[in-house]
């Protein structure tokens, strides 16, 4: 393949696809959603080491490999704060669920419109809720969030799209400068 124009677009397309469907997918399924998106995404790297020099590729890898995991939950986040409607629920109990490597805990709430939510948060002791009332952002085509416990990372979520446009104006660049030097 000499274009390396499909080769970006197929990885940035797949990094998108990670957003979304991990908003979509139930929390257990995420990483049937990172496995594929993820390796999808590394043709955006093959792309750019086509387009400017060989040595972009590294920099490239460590945008897209992080990148792409964070995005699979922090872009649900994301996208939660702009689509979802915030609707008044109350937290009737709280699970704490075992697991080996991050505790979690499972709010069942209870809305207005009668539905009968679980919502699970992974993180320390400091992520569980007490039992009462609450605000939960809902969409219709997502997973349901806490309100109160949607803390998406900023820098990855504004960082990663930043990066992948500095690194192909990079690229673009230095392509540039090697075609006028051999004009």
């Amino acid at each position: 393949m000499r274009r390396p124009a499909p080769l970006i677009v197929i990885g940035l397309v797949a990094i998108a696809a990670a957003v979304v469907l991990g908003a979509v997918v139930p929390e257990p399924y995420q990483l049937a959603v990172l496995i594929p998106c993820g390796l999808l995404s590394l043709a955006f790297a093959w792309g750019i080491g086509k387009l400017g020099p060989a040595w972009l590729v590294l920099p490239a890898f460590m945008i897209v490999i992080p990148g792409t995991a964070v995005l699979v939950s922090d872009g649900h986040r994301a996208l939660m704060d702009l689509v979802g409607t915030p609707e008044p629920c109350v937290i009737s109990s709280v699970e704490d669920l075992p697991r080996q490597d991050n505790p979690a805990f499972t709010h069942h709430v209870a809305c207005q419109d009668g539905a009968e939510l679980r919502i699970v948060v992974l993180g320390e002791q400091d992520k569980k809720m007490q039992p009462g009332p609450t605000t939960v952002l809902r969409h219709p085509l997502m997973r349901p969030l806490l309100a109160e416990r949607n803390d998406w990372s900023v820098e990855w979520v504004f960082g990663v799209p930043l990066a992948i446009v500095l690194l192909l104006i990079c690229a673009t660049t230095l392509r540039a400068r090697r075609v006028m030097r051999q004009a």
